[in-house]
């Protein structure tokens, strides 16, 4: 249910807004129709895979995961990139990436695991061998992991279908496409149902709301603009800044402390950022 209104919200805010822009409903659906025209197949993975598939992914892993095991694990997308990239020959300077991108994962690893509320309680190791959940840890482990890849995936896609063309209009018809899927089984009663959202309590209602506009239309419309702009590891680098900035938001927001790996960490994060930024692929490159 989350899954299909952050991608349904978003797929209406954004056609709304590409209708505003072209002076009119008429004009505005028209645009839409015809970007929509244009590489049909490419737009539709692109839905499917940003709004359908890392969404029920990342949830899945949560039921598995510590929420900062699945943040570190699910934000590993960048270097996965990067590693794509030297492999293909398209670095401009294949060690400096690496190791800004492996520097900045190790700081996304302070932040999280260091910043985690219970970081200072007694744990359980880490890896529960002996316990009969160690297998549904792991299989949390591989589940995140594949989020991540099907994220870098998503990277990829979104810069061969945005080059050249509109990302307001084309993150619109690709929300669109990626709540489709997430209609048939709501409707069925599968995870959930369509009648909910009316039972829903006010503050539900406005905490979906904002997800699908602040959190999914406006993020991947801006994120989609950069990638149609700039090469995938030069935009994906800057995914690093996600976790420290969300600890920070809840040190400012909900007042929870902010210890040492943050600020250790997010110093990592931006060198990390820095350095890959050096070695990532010349602005004019395409993929």
């Amino acid at each position: 249910m989350v899954a299909f209104a952050r991608a349904g919200i978003a797929s209406l805010v954004l056609a709304a807004l590409v209708c505003v822009r072209a002076g009119g409903l008429v004009p505005g659906l028209a645009h839409l129709r015809r970007e929509a025209c244009r590489g049909a197949g490419g737009i539709v993975l692109l839905g499917t895979i940003s709004f359908t598939g890392t969404s029920l992914i990342a949830m899945t892993a949560q039921q598995f995961l510590p929420a900062s095991v699945n943040g570190l694990l699910n934000n590993l997308n960048p270097l996965w990139l990067a590693l794509v990239v030297v492999a293909a020959g398209r670095a401009r300077n294949a060690a400096v990436l690496l190791t800004g991108s492996t520097f900045a994962t190790a700081g996304v690893a302070l932040v999280l695991l260091g910043s985690a509320p219970d970081a200072g309680a007694p744990k359980a190791p880490l890896f529960p061998l002996a316990s009969p959940l160690s297998s549904l840890f792991w299989l949390g482990v591989l589940i995140s992991l594949g989020g991540s890849m099907l994220i870098a995936y998503s990277n990829v896609v979104a810069r061969r279908v945005m080059a050249g063309r509109d990302p307001l209009a084309l993150t619109a018809i690709a929300a669109g496409c990626g709540a489709i899927p997430l209609l048939v089984p709501l409707a069925f009663g599968v995870g959930g149902s369509l009648a909910a959202y009316a039972t829903a309590s006010t503050t539900t209602k406005a905490l979906l709301l904002w997800l699908g506009t602040g959190s999914t239309a406006f993020n991947f419309s801006l994120w989609f603009y950069a990638l149609a702009h700039l090469p995938v590891t030069r935009v994906a680098n800057f995914a690093y800044l996600i976790p420290p900035l969300g600890v920070l938001l809840a040190v400012l927001f909900l007042g929870e402390p902010a210890g040492l790996p943050l600020l250790v960490g997010t110093f990592a994060i931006v060198a990390g950022i820095a350095l890959a930024q050096r070695g990532a692929e010349a602005v004019g490159s395409r993929q």
